[in-house]
């Protein structure tokens, strides 16, 4: 693999974002130069974006699929292979990659955001606009198994969500909160079963389609 090649990989499992300096480590690399030059060009090409967070400037994936880039990203055909998580929309890195790409666009800054695909713990996106944090915990969409319905476990991850709301809400009356969920209707069913609780927290839904838009609720 190129190193763009490396570094689009590398943006696509990591939501959360990294300096040049970082993903330099990252990958391997002795020349910071090589890496600040090429993720100019992906930002050029709408592949990613540069913001800076934290004083550093930090690479964010936009959230668009592997298979939008096929030129870019052509590697041996392994037709057996099953396809990675970051392939697919719904994945939870993704959902929170589109999320950021969304409050980035209007204005927030961005403080953190975990590593999702290290299941890293903490709040998944802790931003910041006129003085106002925002804390938002991101969900993905089950699979299944053959064992357990992706409905089912949908249940038990939506559960997680809101437990995240009422652990936070208890750290901070004032700050403001959101659940970011891929746009399903199983998600959307049990967030109408439990609309008194959400004016009772105080908290919105960031709601991520398939074709990467963001509605919020």
């Amino acid at each position: 693999m190129t190193v763009k090649q490396r570094i689009v990989s590398y943006l696509q499992n990591h939501p959360e974002g990294i300096d040049d300096d970082k993903l330099a480590m990252a990958l391997g690399l002795k020349h910071r130069q090589q890496v600040n030059t090429r993720c100019r060009d992906l930002e050029r090409e709408g592949l990613i974006i540069r913001r800076t967070v934290g004083g550093k400037i930090h690479n964010f994936w936009t959230g668009k699929s592997i298979a939008a880039v096929p030129a870019m990203l052509s590697t041996p055909s392994n037709s057996q292979s099953s396809p990675a998580k970051s392939e697919n929309w719904f994945w939870e890195g993704n959902v929170q990659s589109r999320v950021v790409q969304y409050l980035l666009a209007r204005g927030f800054d961005i403080h953190s955001v975990a590593d999702t695909a290290s299941h890293q713990r903490g709040i998944d996106i802790v931003a910041e606009k006129d003085g106002q944090p925002l804390w938002v915990t991101a969900k993905g969409y089950p699979r299944g198994t053959d064992k357990t319905r992706a409905s089912v476990q949908a249940r038990h991850w939506f559960k997680g969500a809101i437990f995240d709301i009422i652990e936070y809400r208890g750290r901070d009356k004032n700050v403001q909160l959101a659940v970011a969920l891929p746009d399903y209707k199983r998600y959307r069913s049990l967030a109408q079963k439990i609309t008194w609780f959400k004016q009772v927290a105080v908290f919105v839904y960031y709601w991520v389609s398939e074709d990467g838009q963001v509605s919020v609720e």
